[in-house]
């Protein structure tokens, strides 16, 4: 029976200390045009501190499926978890030059393969299932995880030659530092044309928040001194339909620092740190398929038009917290700045 999102709450096993174990997946068969299968339940793992708790799913390349602060709604979860992909989770699309124009080849999506999308213009069409991208190590104790993933081309389900390393951390404030190190093993140089890091879907969020004053510039470092700051932030509701293809906004926002997807029905917001100065866009999806408890937001940071050597390897740092639409802007705001660094070219 199909819980509602009220009632829903994150299903995992919190554990003490797992060594690293090492996993077959065997994707679930489905029709196309019927709703995707949710992640495993019974592959959720759980960590958490300071009232924040964020569950990972193994089946699914270590992606997060619920991040949920006892404290804050009744630890209700908003992530999104509809297809691999959803959640919260990295991505790239790589892409080679051919004939004197930039083609896409692969996304590496850490969740998984999903086949067939409309933008995607493979010569037969492809039709495949659903499956995770394969975690081949991952380790976790109360409040730590990490984990090696391979991810998927999300287009074709064939496997990739990068692979991501995730790190996540939640402190005694309920803050989670989340850490990706991307590792390329191709042979090719590519053109990054757009890398995901990361990207954020929720449930019934048709409202979403920005800084408008960085926390780490001059006025920014003024207010983080003070008990009680009271940040300027932008609030738009109602957003139009996210683009499909999110590198080709025309005018997309730049960070000022972090960004927020608001749930303003149950008066909750996921709140996470981004690069400033990096592009990010926010959004809803229409339609009666796209969520189960819709409005569906988005929001996402990226990175544009890198080129990736082989043995290239770049990395990425935020900090990741649930809270109000009225106390989350001072919270986020306190937290170090988000980092986005090659660690080689």
């Amino acid at each position: 029976m199909k819980t509602s999102l009220r009632s829903r709450r994150v299903i995992g096993v919190t554990l003490s200390s797992i060594i690293g174990s090492f996993f077959l997946l065997s994707p679930p068969a489905y029709s196309y045009n019927t709703p995707y299968p949710r992640p495993p339940a019974n592959r959720n793992v759980t960590i958490s501190d300071g009232g924040l708790s964020i569950t990972f799913n193994i089946a699914w390349g270590a992606v997060v499926v619920a991040i949920d602060n006892a404290n804050v709604a009744h630890g209700l979860n908003i992530v999104d978890t509809h297809d691999v992909g959803r959640e919260l989770q990295v991505a790239q699309f790589l892409s080679l030059r051919i004939h004197g124009r930039n083609r896409r080849i692969i996304n590496p999506t850490q969740a998984g393969a999903l086949g067939r999308q409309a933008y995607y213009q493979h010569p037969r069409g492809i039709i495949i299932r659903e499956k995770g991208s394969p975690v081949v190590q991952w380790k976790a104790t109360k409040s730590s995880f990490c984990a090696v993933v391979k991810p998927l081309d999300y287009d074709t389900g064939n496997p990739t030659r990068w692979v991501y390393v995730e790190h996540v951390r939640i402190d005694s404030r309920g803050v989670a530092t989340f850490r990706y190190v991307f590792y390329d093993h191709d042979k090719k140089s590519y053109i990054l044309s757009f890398a995901s890091v990361p990207t954020l879907y929720s449930d019934h969020t048709g409202t979403f928040m920005y800084p408008l004053v960085s926390p780490y510039g001059r006025k920014g470092a003024a207010l983080r001194l003070k008990r009680r700051p009271k940040w300027p932030v932008k609030v738009v509701t109602g957003a139009p339909l996210f683009p499909a293809r999110p590198h080709h906004i025309r005018s997309p926002l730049k960070s000022k620092g972090w960004i927020a997807n608001i749930d303003s029905r149950d008066n909750v917001g996921i709140f996470y740190t981004t690069p400033v100065g990096f592009l990010e866009s926010y959004g809803t999806f229409a339609g009666a398929y796209v969520s189960e408890a819709p409005p569906l937001g988005k929001t996402v940071v990226f990175v544009r038009n890198i080129l990736a050597h082989p043995g290239f390897s770049f990395a990425i740092r935020f900090s990741v917290l649930v809270s109000t639409p009225r106390r989350g802007p001072a919270l986020i705001s306190r937290q170090p700045k988000a980092m986005f660094k090659i660690l080689r070219g």
